[in-house]
C-alpha cells in the first residue's frame, strides 16, 4: 500500500493502527489487514445511538426551527425517489446506501453541533454500511423512500410527531436486523 501511495510504511502503519484502534479493521501480524465487520448486536447498539444522536438533533431544530434547513433534505429524498426508476438492482442498492447515509448525517448536522457531526461519522463507519445495507435494502426498499420522506414531511409540518416518525423508522431497521440470518 505505501508502495501505491509513493510514501513510507510508517504513516500507513501509523494510519491501519488508528482503524484497528478505532475498532474499523482487524490486523494479522504479518499476515493481513481487513475490514472488521461487527457482529449483529453491535449493529444494533450502534442503531440505538445514531436513533439517541438523531432525536437530540431534531429536538434541537426545533428549538431554533428554520424551515430552510431542511432543503438539503429535500434535495436527498428527491434523489431517493429517482431511485424507483433504476434498473440495475447493483448500482440502486450502493446509491440508496450512500443517499441513506447522507440523509440521516443532514438530520445530525440540525443540531449545530460538531462533536455530533464527528460521532455520527464515526458510528457509519462502524456499520461498514455497505455491508449492512446490500444485506437489508431489499426487504426494506419498499418503505426506503416513505420512511424518509415522512421524517421530511414532519420536520417541516408536525414537528410533535417528528421524534415518532424517527422511532418508528429505526424500529422497523431493528426489527429486520433482529430477524435476519446475520
Amino acid at each position: 500500500l505505501a508502495e501505491k501511495l509513493c510514501v513510507s510504511t510508517m504513516p500507513v502503519r501509523e494510519a491501519l493502527k488508528r482503524l484497528q484502534y478505532e475498532r474499523i479493521v482487524d490486523i494479522k501480524p504479518r499476515s493481513c489487514c481487513s475490514l472488521r465487520i461487527p457482529s449483529k448486536s453491535e449493529v444494533i447498539e450502534i442503531y440505538e445511538l445514531r436513533e439517541v444522536l438523531e432525536l437530540h438533533a431534531i429536538t434541537k431544530f426545533r428549538q431554533n426551527f428554520d424551515k430552510s434547513r431542511l432543503e438539503r433534505l429535500h434535495e436527498i429524498t428527491e434523489s431517493m425517489r429517482g431511485l424507483e426508476n433504476e434498473r440495475d438492482a447493483h448500482i440502486r442498492g450502493r446509491k440508496s446506501i450512500e443517499l441513506d447515509r447522507q440523509f440521516h448525517a443532514e438530520i445530525c448536522k440540525l443540531a449545530e453541533n460538531n462533536y455530533i457531526n464527528n460521532l455520527y461519522r464515526q458510528l457509519s463507519l462502524h456499520l461498514n454500511m455497505t455491508f449492512i445495507h446490500e444485506k437489508t435494502y431489499s426487504q426494506l426498499q419498499e418503505v426506503f423512500f416513505e420512511s424518509h420522506d415522512t421524517i421530511l414531511n414532519c420536520l417541516e409540518n408536525n414537528l410533535t410527531e417528528v421524534a415518532q416518525c424517527v422511532k418508528k423508522h429505526f424500529d422497523n431497521v431493528r426489527k429486520y436486523l433482529l430477524t435476519s440470518s446475520r
